[in-house]
């Protein structure tokens, strides 16, 4: 009787009905964690499918922008060439004068403005300017108005075309995309400027007979209006890519002040008209970008009088030189193409831009020594265009991805310092330096290139350790890029 006193009045379950309560409750557990984990999984093959997606569509309308650039300036190049050689080489290094002074006055101007505009914004006007000056010139070559003079001017103002348009195109391609994904993109960037640069000169072989020089410069002018329309596609889909990484938790995220960047392009605080200048002269890395320049700049410009002494000396008529010049553009264009679609891209991204930069510095030096103990039209023709090639298929897009590891304010106002006034500066002292040299004989200039070379080769080292150290992923990953 005490016994049964002591039992509780409801006693709880057996054993076994706890144990099979226990297992039910875990597979169910087990069930829920499965169903979540797929769904993770799809989700992130969703967003992985999605970034591919917006990658390529910043890949398609930069390239769209870059080839329209790049094709306006290809419309009249061959003809700006074979009019400089109406004259004697000698004067070359005076127009390299105009166009040094030209080219640093509006790369001031171009600093300050950027303190009172959205950089990314005044793009589009940058080609709006352009584009007017070309109906300009369109006129006054259709009315025949002081033919030398606009001739000359007209070789200036190509001359800060080429770099300017060119260096404010590069700016906003390195302000919309970190170092990560400049690597998968620049190369197919690039490739599409080729095509540009390659249906330049045939639109204006093939049409100059029908509409005339001045048909062909209003041509030049409705190809950079359509730059301005694939500027603006190309921030929309920036803007695009680097929202959806941000709200991506499986991947580094972006900082908070990048993506406000990307979303509104405001202007670039404070600064004048010297400030991009002061900003080379601060910084390490910079500094050796402005050197790297230089040397490329000499380089050319002792390569580019060499032509120019050779192809007049030939004693071509102004026809024959307008097709040799534009028959080296298209090969020159066809290999760097090859170079862009099929080397830089991976060479990029497995070597990184320091091997590729010492590419053109070896190219350069054989170049010219071969060229000072064979100069004929036939070495001319072959050392321009694997120099060209060389330039545009792998530097080019290694130059500009050191662009992307350095701040907003470096990007637009030190990176148009470096490619305008850095760039001209060294064809101004080439002239002069080349004019010397040639006084001495062939020897003496071939003999110059090998410490240039030296020089070149050792600049390419230290952006090379320079870019890696900036591009390192930083111990809090909430700063790093995008990939």
């Amino acid at each position: 009787m005490n016994a049964l006193l002591t039992q509780p009045l409801y006693p709880g379950p057996r054993s076994p009905h706890r144990s099979h309560a226990s297992h039910a409750a875990s597979a169910a557990s087990h069930t829920i964690g499965l169903d979540r984990a797929g769904r993770r999984v799809h989700s992130r093959s969703a967003r992985v499918t999605t970034r591919a997606r917006q990658k390529l569509g910043v890949a398609a309308t930069g390239a769209a922008t870059f080839a329209a650039v790049l094709a306006s300036y290809g419309t009249f190049r061959p003809v700006r060439d074979a009019l400089l050689l109406d004259s004697h080489p000698d004067s070359i290094p005076w127009i390299f004068l105009a166009t040094f002074l030209t080219v640093a006055a509006a790369s001031a101007l171009w600093s300050a403005v950027l303190a009172r505009r959205a950089p990314r914004r005044f793009v589009a006007w940058v080609f709006h300017v352009f584009a007017a000056c070309l109906v300009g010139f369109a006129i006054a070559v259709g009315t025949k108005l002081a033919p030398i003079s606009v001739g000359r001017a007209f070789y200036v103002w190509s001359a800060m075309f080429n770099l300017f348009a060119v260096s404010v195109c590069w700016s906003l391609f390195a302000d919309l995309l970190g170092p990560r994904t400049a690597r998968q993109l620049y190369g197919p960037i690039t490739a599409g400027g080729t095509l540009g640069a390659i249906a330049g000169p045939l639109l204006s072989r093939v049409l100059v007979g029908t509409i005339g020089v001045a048909g062909v410069l209003a041509l030049s002018a409705l190809l950079l209006e359509l730059a301005v329309l694939g500027a603006a596609a190309v921030r929309r889909a920036a803007t695009s890519l680097a929202e959806d990484a941000a709200g991506d938790t499986a991947i580094p995220r972006v900082t908070t002040a990048r993506i406000a960047s990307t979303a509104t392009g405001a202007p670039l605080a404070g600064g004048g008209p010297f400030t991009g200048i002061a900003q080379v002269a601060r910084s390490p890395f910079l500094s050796a970008i402005v050197g790297y320049v230089l040397c490329t700049a000499c380089a050319a410009t002792f390569l580019y009088l060499a032509q120019a002494r050779i192809v007049y000396d030939a004693h071509l008529d102004r026809e024959a030189r307008t097709a040799y010049f534009a028959s080296i553009d298209t090969w020159t264009q066809l290999a760097a193409l090859t170079l862009q679609l099929a080397i830089a891209g991976p060479a990029l991204r497995w070597l990184g831009p320091g091997l590729v930069l010492a590419v053109l510095p070896l190219t350069q030096a054989i170049g010219l020594s071969l060229l000072a103990a064979v100069p004929s039209l036939a070495v001319l023709a072959a050392v321009q265009v694997a120099s060209k090639a060389v330039t545009h298929g792998l530097t080019r897009p290694a130059r500009e991805l050191l662009f992307t590891v350095v701040s907003r304010d470096d990007k637009y106002r030190a990176k148009n310092a470096i490619d305008t006034i850095g760039y001209r500066f060294g064809d101004l002292g080439a002239s002069w330096l080349d004019h010397g040299l040639a006084a001495l004989g062939q020897t003496a200039l071939a003999l110059a290139t090998f410490p240039l070379a030296v020089l070149w080769l050792v600049l390419a080292a230290v952006l090379g350790n320079g870019f890696r150290r900036r591009a390192a992923p930083p111990t809090d990953t909430t700063t790093s890029e995008p990939p």
